[in-house]
């Protein structure tokens, strides 16, 4: 049988049921405000794990010739030029070696300096020869059907000018009275006024840097089984095993080894093979 409670027990348990509910409440206000805590601190951790790791995608990006080893760049940039030439074949596909010319080469930024520069290049034609290049132990006659399947092959690369310049010696057989001139130039000449900056025409390794034989200071530039070589040069700026860009500057122009004057002997050649650079590139 339920006991009577009088007035002032009533009033107790009134106190005690209000006081149980008033805790309830603030117990499950405070787990809700430590919830919304935590969730604010994970979404606050995770922006600064997203922003920490665009910075070092950034700066890997930046200093990938510190970054990663030259192996791995070299084998990256060749696999990257593979990938380009088996698309192509693919979609039957063109590369208009020339397509990034106007792009990469500040000088076809503006006809006025381009203008200014060619009169200063004309300028110092009549002072500069032709003169004898060092012409390695490879078969210098190429047939004509191998130079035109070595051109055909290099669609699928991009190539610009190295300088604005004057040509003063094509490639090909030639005739001079000065004895040390050859009777076959593997490049073209291009002569440019002293410290003239010289651009890499294609990107690739640095195989070589040297200041040794008729070339003087100079430089080859790989990628895959093409290689680009720049001779004569006052100042050079790359060293071997560097990966460089296309329009990267890379020396300077002068008058180092067998030369008249300052000029930029410049070659192309598919594995030991020369190509005529004016078959690739207009100057």
């Amino acid at each position: 049988m339920e006991r009577i409670l009088n007035e002032d027990e009533k009033i107790r348990k009134a106190e005690e049921i209000y006081f149980r509910r008033n805790n309830q409440n603030i117990v499950l206000r405070d787990k809700s405000n430590s919830n919304i805590k935590k969730s604010l601190k994970d979404k606050i951790l995770l922006q600064l794990l997203v922003m920490f790791n665009i910075a070092v995608i950034v700066f890997c990006v930046q200093n990938k010739n510190f970054v990663f080893t030259e192996q791995f760049l070299g084998v990256l940039n060749e696999y990257n030029v593979n990938l380009k030439v088996k698309v192509n074949e693919f979609l039957g596909i063109e590369t208009n070696i020339n397509d990034n010319a106007n792009d990469q080469s500040p000088e076809n930024n503006s006809d006025a300096n381009s203008e200014q520069a060619k009169e200063n290049n004309e300028a110092l034609v009549q002072n500069i020869e032709p003169v004898t290049e060092e012409i390695p132990n490879s078969d210098i006659s190429s047939s004509v059907s191998e130079m035109n399947l070595d051109i055909e092959n290099l669609k699928a690369y991009s190539f610009i000018k190295p300088i604005e310049g004057v040509v003063t010696s094509t490639f090909g057989s030639r005739t001079s009275e000065n004895q040390n001139v050859t009777g076959y130039h593997t490049g073209t000449d291009l002569a440019a006024e002293q410290g003239t900056y010289i651009k890499a025409s294609m990107g690739g390794i640095v195989t070589l840097v040297s200041n040794e034989g008729d070339y003087g200071k100079h430089i080859k530039i790989r990628c895959n089984n093409v290689t680009t070589l720049y001779a004569h040069c006052s100042n050079i700026f790359v060293k071997e095993g560097q990966i460089v860009a296309q329009g990267q500057d890379i020396g300077e122009v002068g008058s180092t080894g067998n030369s008249t004057g300052p000029h930029l002997h410049f070659e192309i050649r598919v594995d030991d093979r020369f190509v005529d650079p004016s078959r690739i590139l207009q100057f």
